[in-house]
């Protein structure tokens, strides 16, 4: 039994759209970024089977071998998506650290007012232990 590079790019995307369902239905994925993956899972599964279409954009873009087409889309969609996440790393790490210094604030605040109340004394020389 032979198997082709077109059964096996729709078998490996069909496969690939189960598991993106799978991790939404189990909340392991959220939903805005499952639309990424569902569409190029459908994108991969219409060029692995509709192979007219396939060679059709393999040759406009001057592709020898049109399954390769399949494969560099993969690639370039990885690459794209790695650019995304880097956004959005870099946007909360932006924001952790502007969450870290209100926190500071807050606290030298809570220290500034616990000793005005308390007559010089902190939260932390006020308590004591109970056994």
């Amino acid at each position: 039994m032979k198997i082709d590079i077109f059964f096996f790019a729709a078998l490996f995307s069909l496969g690939f759209l189960i598991v993106v369902l799978e991790f939404v239905r189990t909340k392991k994925l959220k939903e805005q970024y499952s639309l990424l993956w569902l569409l190029i899972g459908a994108v991969m599964i219409i060029l692995s089977l509709w192979r007219n279409l396939l060679n059709l954009v393999a040759h406009w873009l001057g592709i020898f071998y049109a399954p390769s087409l399949l494969f560099m889309l993969g690639i370039l969609f990885s690459f794209a998506l790695i650019l995304h996440y880097s956004v959005i790393i870099s946007k909360l790490h932006t924001q952790n650290v502007r969450m870290a210094q209100e926190i500071g604030i807050l606290n030298k605040k809570i220290e500034d007012l616990s000793e005005r109340v308390n007559g010089g004394e902190t939260v932390e020389n006020n308590t004591t232990d109970t056994v």
